[in-house]
């Protein structure tokens, strides 16, 4: 598959079965979700030819497989219900006489069968992020699939609902669905996955026989980037202060001298008819790094909603801004004192597929406008190749990677070196060495005076360099050390 620049698939040949769970692994821009996207029928290659029992796939006189894709980012109708939502899915492009009762029970045994909960009459933009992933999964199933293709599945997920998930997986798999399964989690992947095939630019490396279970994640890893260097731990500058663990043997006196940035003072707040945050306090000095944890829907989305001010819901306590106390946090309002903003939702939120790389860069680089296009565009092209992400400014937002998004989102917001830089889920989507990069620049940034707030969910493990770690259970905050 070749797009403007690149070559997406250079060559990929993929073997997939029905009644069984295969892996694609890869890098960030590794080919993964582009192969899914010709699998699945919405793109078309370039060349290469893709066959269901040995016939053409999208040939005139082939018999039609049901191959259908949960996206990272559900495409979702949002002002339609849940059932109405399945409805379309289940009838594609025609309306068909139908008995809504009927339809509607048939969705209830699919969410029983799957073992989740979900409203069949509540409207999309009303759901939290767990339930769209279901809707979107719901809607899926509800066209009987003969391959379901999951991109990123688990993220929105807590503990017990991947659980449940991974064993209604299974189950289908021993019904002989065939699901092709697409993660940067290499833990859960090995668990779950009976075969795993590893990308890499565009090419199928190798396909590995997991039936046991026990591929070894540093094999895999190796495969994916084929170098020692991306598998070490990062190097930070000289003059940066440590994060980690090692940061709390700090000196009383010199944590006084850093300025706090970002104070929350016994902050409770509540979704529907249920707390999920009580008498929640922590604070963000200069030149640290906070990190804050917890189930992704125990209330860790709520405190994002508050501390960016997007969407936030009523709360009480009080937060203090480089010792102001502010009445209510708006973007506006961060981006006055200097705040970098990383939203969880950064497909819509920190970004929309419907602009080009240039229109998501410009607005925070000079701040001039029109009056300085030339600068802006020249500022917009030297952040791209210090990325060094294969695209041209010109191209739309949807040809990135989600790895390579987040690294351009998070470049945007240290490009105007921001006193404060709050980040949700930074780790969603990303691979092993993407990781590793977030955390050089996030400990640069540090070592250059920002305060570095993240809120991350439990399911995002592998972020190791901070100052201070919290986590909330069961809406209390307890810090590290306490725990």
């Amino acid at each position: 598959m070749h797009f403007t620049h690149k070559k997406a698939l250079d060559g990929a040949t993929v073997l997939f079965k029905t009644g069984s769970i295969h892996a694609l692994l890869g890098e960030n821009g590794a080919g993964k979700s582009t192969l899914a996207h010709i699998i699945s029928g919405l793109l078309k290659p370039t060349s290469g030819s893709i066959t269901y029992d040995g016939e053409p796939l999208y040939g005139s006189n082939s018999a039609k497989p049901r191959i259908f894709m949960v996206h990272q980012n559900p495409k979702l109708a949002e002002d339609f219900s849940v059932w109405q939502n399945a409805l379309l899915a289940a009838q594609k492009s025609t309306l068909k006489p139908y008995n809504k009762k009927a339809f509607t029970a048939q969705l209830e045994q699919i969410c029983a069968s799957w073992n989740f909960q979900l409203n069949l009459n509540k409207k999309i933009n009303s759901l939290n992020d767990s339930e769209r992933f279901y809707a979107a999964l719901l809607c899926r199933l509800a066209g009987k699939p003969d391959f379901l293709i999951l991109d990123e599945p688990t993220a929105v997920l807590d503990s017990v609902q991947r659980a449940t998930f991974f064993a209604s997986l299974k189950k289908a798999r021993a019904e002989n669905l065939g699901v092709i399964y697409i993660s940067h989690n290499l833990e859960e992947t090995i668990k779950l996955c009976d075969t795993i095939s590893v990308l890499r630019k565009g090419i199928c490396k190798v396909t590995l026989d997991n039936s046991n279970y026990r591929t070894s994640e540093s094999d895999i890893l190796h495969i994916m980037f084929e170098d020692d260097a991306a598998l070490k731990k990062p190097s930070y500058p000289a003059q940066s202060v440590p994060a980690g663990q090692a940061a709390q043997s700090e000196t009383s006196s010199v944590q006084t001298e850093r300025q706090i940035v970002l104070a929350v003072k016994d902050l409770t707040a509540s979704a529907g008819n249920r707390k999920n945050l009580s008498g929640i306090s922590f604070e963000c000095r200069q030149g640290e790094i906070t990190v804050v944890k917890g189930e992704k829907n125990g209330g860790i989305a709520l405190l994002e909603n508050i501390l960016t001010g997007i969407n936030p819901p009523e709360y009480s306590g009080s937060i203090e801004l480089f010792g102001e106390k502010v009445k209510k946090i708006t973007p506006a309002l961060l981006r006055k004192n200097g705040a970098g903003i990383v939203s969880s939702k950064k497909y819509l939120v920190s970004s929309n597929p419907n602009l080009t790389v240039k229109e998501l860069l410009m607005p925070f680089l000079t701040g001039e406008g029109f009056t300085h296009c030339k600068k802006d565009a020249e500022a917009v092209q030297s952040i791209i190749a210090a990325e060094k992400i294969d695209i041209s400014a010109n191209e739309p937002v949807s040809n990135l990677s989600g790895g390579m998004l987040q690294r351009l989102i998070l470049a945007r917001e240290l490009e105007p070196e921001p006193e404060l830089l709050i980040l949700a889920d930074p780790l969603y989507g990303l691979d092993y060495k993407t990781v590793r990069y977030l955390e050089d620049r996030l400990t640069a940034a540090a070592s250059a005076g920002t305060a570095v707030v993240v809120l991350m969910a439990d399911a995002d493990d592998g972020f190791s360099k901070w100052n201070c770690l919290y986590e909330i259970k069961e809406g209390q905050i307890h810090k590290r050390n306490d725990l």
